[in-house]
């Protein structure tokens, strides 16, 4: 393990796969961690019993994000006290629905997680990111490969984390030179219960690596972003070559 290192990092969406392995990874590393989360599972406990602080909360609307918001600047105590990164993993996926006031909805619960969310906690809390020795603070929005490429029966999802994908750019400008922000496009971590097996197998034949990746490849390069000091604006996907065969 390193040394302990002063600054937390937050991570939304840390109750289940790419989410909770960060986090115990960054725990790994001597970050302190504070998790968010909607449902509680035996990730978080295990986070908590950890030393992680944990905010329940979800991105329902405008209000329940800037409660989130407002819990984790709570958190963090002192009014100076540094946030080292925020990575936004909450994510919210589904094909879209036949109906169409079904898929309404959907829009409007994917564009609160995938969008809304973001941008409020980002606005709330880009001043309190920075490391320690006042080297700037790093934003991570964890998109898709579909954001570029987009599946026809997953449109809405692939809309919104296009969207997520925009405002990354948009923050890294807006927030430059105090903080760095960069997105990552997960391309196959793992398969949903709905996806068949001719469906992962398809995926899995057009992918250059031809096998799914791990959360610890997300986790890596989310570290990758955080250690280089000149990059910001950028999109790496982390795909075994997914999107060349699109």
């Amino acid at each position: 393990m390193s040394q302990p290192n002063t600054a937390p990092v937050v991570i939304t969406g840390a109750n289940r796969n790419i989410g909770a392995h960060m986090a115990h990874r960054f725990i790994d590393e001597g970050f302190a961690v504070i998790a968010q989360y909607r449902t509680a599972t035996e990730d978080i406990e295990r986070l908590i019993a950890r030393g992680a602080i944990t905010i329940q909360g979800d991105f329902a609307d405008a209000k329940a994000s800037l409660a989130v918001a407002e819990a984790i600047d709570e958190a963090l105590g002192a009014a100076d006290a540094p946030l080292r990164a925020l990575i936004h993993n909450a994510s919210a996926f589904a094909p879209t629905a036949d109906e169409v006031l079904q898929a309404a909805d959907q829009f409007q619960a994917f564009f609160e997680v995938h969008m809304r969310a973001p941008y409020l906690l980002n606005t709330r809390l880009a001043e309190r990111l920075s490391e320690p020795d006042g080297r700037p603070g790093d934003i991570v929005h964890i998109t898709d490969i579909y954001a570029d490429h987009p599946a026809i029966d997953y449109d809405i999802y692939c809309a919104t984390k296009a969207g997520l994908q925009n405002l990354s750019a948009s923050f890294a400008r807006r927030l430059a030179p105090g903080v760095k922000v960069n997105a990552v496009q997960p391309g196959p971590i793992s398969f949903e219960s709905w996806v068949d097996d001719q469906q992962q197998q398809s995926m899995l034949d057009a992918t250059p690596l031809g096998r799914t990746g791990s959360p610890d490849n997300i986790y890596r390069a989310v570290r990758a972003l955080m250690d280089n000091d000149y990059q910001t604006g950028a999109v790496v996907a982390v795909d075994g070559g997914r999107r060349l065969g699109r």
